[in-house]
Formats: structure tokens, sequence, C-alpha cells
């Protein structure tokens, strides 16, 4: 009878509570040691700028939503491969098939388990990421690294007051190292207006900005002048550093108001390829722990007493950090226009699920 019965409610319902007590403590170990190497990471910055406990702590907390949405396919994996690795070691799984349970059967009510987190975590991207993500970036610049700007940002465009001038952005573009869309307002003694520097763009070389085709507008007792160029006495003393305050990450918006922000960006007629990107990784990376489950599925179940559990579980872990590293190459490849969005946001997961569809039918 099982035979024809795709969902087995008592077998899904224990599958799924073994797998369920393997992932929250896998989750939970991986959260703590993201705790430990960020702060032996970010330590020098902590003793550098005499950063108080309180303010490491708030760095903290706000940073693992966003954690915890970064680790869930690879906790996802190391959940299923141990959890279901060990009822294989008892040889659980081979009752089961001897019973006439297929790999499908075993399969489909942890499939389903991890759809549920997808949906969970996509929700959770949508509500507590980005708070937490905006708290964490203001405790960054502000109580970590001691830095202050007196800048609005609109969700349009970001004002900016710096040493050069009153700063209009359209975008601040760290990763590219690039200011899209900039005018600088400069004033007199009597805050009046003296002259005003419009670019498309501005790049950071590493030392300097260079501004991409300026033009100057001048007020004078003569009237108004326009003319091609930057002054010759002028340049941005701020550097790529004092902009990063002011910029806006992608984790920092919910799916609706980063596809707003990219809209209004195209209006201007910007180039936001690599915002598709972090728009299209808002379903990519939940997805991701559906995938891993399809292969950690049958993977565990090779894990009996004549295949080591232990050499399915390190191949198990190859596979996971394989799954982050293309995703980290893809995503890179996509923000610098080499691939499209809609592939570089998606091509790992197209990829792995080939690879777990493999085992699958290898296994069944």
């Amino acid at each position: 009878m099982s035979a024809h019965r795709l969902v087995l409610p008592v077998l899904g319902r224990y599958l799924c509570r073994e797998f369920a007590r393997t992932f929250v403590l896998t989750l939970v170990a991986f959260l703590c040691i993201y705790v430990v190497a960020d702060f032996f990471d970010r330590f020098d910055t902590y003793i550098r700028n005499d950063v108080t406990v309180a303010a490491i702590v708030r760095s903290v907390v706000y940073r693992l939503p966003l954690v915890v949405t970064q680790v869930l396919p690879v906790a996802v994996l190391a959940g299923g491969l141990i959890g279901l690795g060990l009822l294989a070691r008892s040889n659980e799984f081979v009752a089961l098939r001897a019973c006439g349970v297929s790999l499908w059967q075993i399969l489909t009510p942890l499939l389903a388990f991890a759809l549920v987190l997808v949906v969970a975590v996509f929700i959770w991207n949508e509500t507590v990421v980005p708070e937490a993500a905006q708290r964490w970036h203001y405790n960054w610049n502000r109580e970590i690294r001691k830095r202050r700007a007196a800048t609005l940002f609109t969700g349009r465009e970001v004002w900016y007051r710096g040493r050069g001038g009153f700063y209009n952005i359209h975008r601040v573009a760290a990763r590219r190292r690039t200011l899209y869309g900039i005018t600088i307002y400069q004033l007199g003694d009597d805050f009046r207006p003296t002259r005003v520097i419009e670019a498309p763009a501005a790049n950071w070389t590493g030392a300097e900005w260079t501004l991409v085709k300026p033009r100057t507008r001048t007020f004078g007792p003569g009237g108004v002048h326009d003319t091609e160029g930057a002054p010759a006495d002028f340049r941005i003393p701020e550097s790529l550093e004092d902009f990063q305050v002011v910029s806006v990450e992608g984790e920092e918006l919910s799916y609706g108001a980063l596809r707003s922000h990219i809209r209004s960006l195209q209006s201007k007629g910007l180039d936001v390829s690599d915002t598709w990107v972090d728009l299209y990784l808002k379903g990519a990376l939940p997805a991701g722990a559906f995938i891993m489950m399809l292969i950690a599925v049958p993977l565990a179940a090779r894990g009996t007493r004549t295949t080591s559990l232990p050499r399915a579980v390190g191949f198990g872990f190859v596979i996971g950090f394989g799954y982050i590293i293309v995703l980290a190459f893809a995503r890179a490849l996509g923000q610098n226009g080499a691939l499209p969005p809609l592939v570089a946001a998606w091509s790992s997961n197209v990829l792995f699920t080939l690879v777990g569809l493999f085992f699958v039918l290898e296994g069944d």
C-alpha cells in the first residue's frame, strides 16, 4: 500500500521532527561561529575607535537577522546530513526501504518542510531584515567607526553636507566606487549659492574623485555663467568611505521598496544592473533551503554501515560550500555586468538543483 502513496503522514512527521531537532542545533552553531569570527575580524576596529561593549552587542544583534538568511541553506544541508544520517546509520532507512518505502516518499515531507522554511525566510526578509540592516548600518558608521554625516535619504536620492559643499546624489554605488547623478552646491559667507557643479558620475580612483563630463554654473554680479568642466581649484575632499555612510544596500529595503527604488533610478537613466541582482537574490537565497534539502536526503541515505556516514557528511559539506562559492562568484559577475542579473542570482540554484536530482534518481 505504501508504494502507491507519495505522502505517509506518520513517517513524514517522524522525519520532520528528527530533521528539525538537528537543524535548529546546526543553525545555532553556525550563528555562534559567525559571532566569534566576526568579533575577531573587527577587533582592531573596536580597539582603534574605543567602542563600548554595548555598541558591539548592538552591532551583533542587528546583524544576526541577515546572517540567518545567509546561513540557512547550509544549516538545512547540515541538519539533513547529520539528523537523517544518524537514522541511516542505525539502519532505519534500510528498514523503510525493505518495507517498500521509496526515496521519494522519504523526501516529499522533508521537501514540504523546506518549502515552509522558504516562505518563512522570505517573510522574515521582508519584515525583520530591512529594519535590522538599517540599524546595523547606522550603528556601524556612527557608533563603531565614529563617522558623522548630516544626510537625508529620501528613498530616491541622497542629500549630504560635506566639506566640499552640499551634495545631491542620485545613487551611491559603493561596490562600483561610483557616485551617480551628483550635484554640488557651494555657498558663500551669506549662504547664497556661488556655484553649482554637476556631473553624471564621479569615480573613485583610490586617492581622489574623477568627475565624468562635469559642468559648472557660477553665480556672480554679472549674472549666471555656464561652463564646461569643473573649476581648476575644485576637488571633492570626501573619500569613498565618507559616502559609504549614506550608501543603501539591498538588504536594507524590502522587495517592493527595492523594486520601486530601481524604477526611480532607471527613470533617471542610471545603470542599476547590480541592484537588480540584489532584488533577484531576495527570492534566490531563501530558495536555497529547498535545494539543499533535495541534496541532503539522498546523501544521508547513503550513510549506512556499508557507506561511511562521515564520508557522506563531508561530501555534503563540500557541496554546501561549493554552493556558497558559486553563488558569490555569480553574484560578483552579475554586479559587474558580466552576467544578466537573473542568471547571476539563480544560476547556483539551477546548478545545484540538477545535482540534487541526480542524487535522488541515483538513489531511488
